[in-house]
């Protein structure tokens, strides 16, 4: 049976409040998929470098270290539910469910209030858009959502303990919440202040807003005297780090303004239902489309590509970091070092290292010591067998940026190279205690209790047969120079000598890797690597003659390409423009374009 418009509009007045209901569910439900799919599709990133910056263990000694401050308990619970963050749709849930569950305590709470009308669906979805907004950045944590969550949570709670005329256990929760919430105590108490002084009357208001002040006061000095005797800016302001990013800061000081002035917004009086109804959709739809935009706007693809990189690498899946690079090229550092250590660990980097873009030289091929680089310096050195290096990158990474599943999955491993299993054991004993890499743990702690079955793992016998064969003192300062030291102390190194090659071609030392060219044969190569082949083609070119090659010879496919190449170069070599456009595309992926162009 079809029902008519004036039909639908008589069942609407005659149940205004089954209608506003109905609105409100329908819209958090929207709300709600429409935070699962953006954080599903778009901002997964967010949840693989949270995830990949902290670990969260199953132990007790874990749980002790947030126990000595307020708001410790928030942050241990704000990383309990990072562990969900290690798959994109279990991420994209619980953050949507967060969020949305801010948005209906806050229709619950403008409820309890006697705000029923069409504005309280507006007031409920703001809160909302700003949290989800101020997640949008991969540095916002989870446990500042919880935070507000528990500020809503406790007026709520607030609301209905004045209903059943026992308002004083909010006061005496005061203390108890301070230590659970930390920072977001004294929002609460302030959004508490206003809700007594708006919606009471008579001098009790005054007074039971009084005894708050004084708690709060009393608290805190009791707290950095005798309880936590800490620093009162940590009391004060803890967990609460505020990011330096003007979208992310306004977003979270609306956030904090408008607790405390829901209780004065439900206080208004909107006559005029029609047009309340009008105005509070029309708002509605306003803040949910600037938050779109917004987010539309914030999202950092550079940024997504990079951490989708460094999760490739840091599972060792490196064939997917290749093709992943190749078909999204990064114009970072970070993300191009990245493919780089890939092409290295499947002995493509003289054969495939301008497929990817390289617009860093040689600064992609080996990072600097700093502790921007911590987290990912390692992979070079343990790529060419300069373990001990690659360890004491990872240990810097641990003590500076505590427990993280790569700093300990990388001392597991060279821990375990170097025979040292008391102290791999150690770090797998950690791993152990965590829900997302405990599979991992228990598969190498095998190896640790019967060391035989390390010769049947392929990668780390692989990196016990590149170390060097004796000591020499590692150059932090100019790391390039470790390379030939390796290759001294263990010539047969086939990747270290494929990293020397790479940086003479980032440099563009055409001679340097004609005098290294013999060595190809010795090293077990059954025929020369394309950009070798390519930079033979370019000092012949120059020279008149092939240089002293081991025996090997240039292949016909790219000798032939190259004659193309220097035809094309010579048809366009009047606009400079011009010919690195044209030749981009016919030989953007080989050394000759970067020699000439980059």
């Amino acid at each position: 049976m079809k029902v008519n418009r004036s039909e639908k509009q008589k069942v609407r007045n005659e149940n205004p409040i089954v209608f506003e209901w109905v609105n409100n569910h329908l819209v958090k439900v929207f709300l709600f998929v429409m935070f699962l799919a953006y954080f599903y599709r778009y901002g997964s990133y967010i949840f693989t470098f949270q995830e990949g910056q902290s670990l969260f263990l199953n132990s007790g000694q874990y749980l002790r270290g947030f126990l000595n401050k307020p708001g410790g308990l928030l942050v241990y619970a704000g990383k309990f539910l990072t562990v969900f963050y290690s798959g994109a749709f279990t991420g994209a849930f619980v953050l949507a469910s967060i969020i949305i569950l801010l948005s209906y305590l806050v229709g619950l709470l403008c409820k309890l209030l006697g705000f029923s009308t069409p504005f309280s669906a507006l007031l409920s979805i703001l809160p909302a858009c700003c949290l989800l907004i101020m997640q949008s950045h991969y540095y916002h944590l989870m446990e500042i959502n919880l935070g507000f969550l528990l500020v809503v949570s406790m007026l709520v709670l607030s609301v209905l303990l004045d209903r059943k005329k026992m308002g004083f256990i909010a006061l005496i929760l005061f203390p108890l919440f301070y230590y659970l919430a930390g920072a977001f105590a004294w929002l609460f108490a302030i959004a508490y202040l206003i809700y007594r002084v708006t919606f009471f009357k008579g001098n009790r208001r005054f007074i039971e807003s009084g005894i708050l002040v004084v708690l709060a006061a009393l608290v805190l000095f009791i707290s950095e005297k005798w309880i936590f005797v800490q620093p009162r800016s940590s009391l004060i302001g803890y967990p609460v780090n505020l990011i330096n990013d003007s979208t992310y800061q306004l977003a979270f000081y609306i956030l904090v303004g408008f607790f405390p002035l829901i209780f004065l917004l439900t206080r208004f009086k909107y006559p005029n239902v029609k047009r309340t109804t009008t105005l509070a959709g029309v708002f509605s739809v306003m803040i949910i489309s600037a938050s779109g935009f917004i987010l539309f706007r914030s999202y950092n693809a550079q940024t997504a590509r990079v951490l989708q990189v460094e999760r490739y690498i840091f599972d060792e899946k490196w064939d997917d970091a290749i093709r992943f690079s190749e078909r999204n090229p990064s114009g970072n550092l970070i993300g191009q070092y990245f493919y780089n250590v890939a092409l290295s660990e499947t002995g493509q980097l003289c054969e495939k290292l301008f497929s990817g873009r390289q617009n860093f030289g040689v600064s992609s091929l080996i990072l600097p010591w700093g502790n921007e680089h911590l987290n990912y310096g390692a992979w070079f050195y343990y790529s060419v067998g300069l373990i001990n290096e690659a360890q004491r990158w990872a240990y810097e990474d641990m003590v500076v940026n505590g427990f993280k599943p790569s700093n300990l999955k990388m001392l597991v491993r060279t821990n375990l190279v170097n025979e040292d299993y008391a102290m791999a054991l150690k770090y797998i004993s950690i791993l152990k205690k965590s829900q997302n890499y405990r599979k991992w743990a228990l598969e190498y702690e095998k190896m640790v209790l019967d060391t035989t079955l390390i010769a049947g793992n392929a990668e780390l016998k692989f990196r016990r047969s590149i170390m060097p064969k004796g000591d020499f003192f590692i150059q932090v300062s100019a790391p390039q120079n470790n390379i030939p030291l390796l290759l001294n102390s263990n010539p047969s190194n086939k990747r270290a000598f494929e990293y020397k090659m790479a940086w003479l071609m980032l440099s563009k030392d055409i001679e340097g890797i004609a005098a290294q060219l013999k060595e190809l044969k010795n090293l077990g190569y059954t025929r020369i690597p394309r950009h070798l082949e390519e930079a033979v083609m370019i000092y012949y070119n120059a020279k008149g003659s092939f240089p002293d090659m081991g025996g090997l010879s240039v292949s016909e496919q790219t000798q032939a390409r190259f004659s193309q190449y220097v035809d094309a170069f010579k048809a366009n070599r009047q606009n400079v423009d011009v010919a690195k456009q044209t030749l981009g595309m016919l030989f953007g992926d080989t050394f000759m374009y970067y020699y000439h162009f980059s």
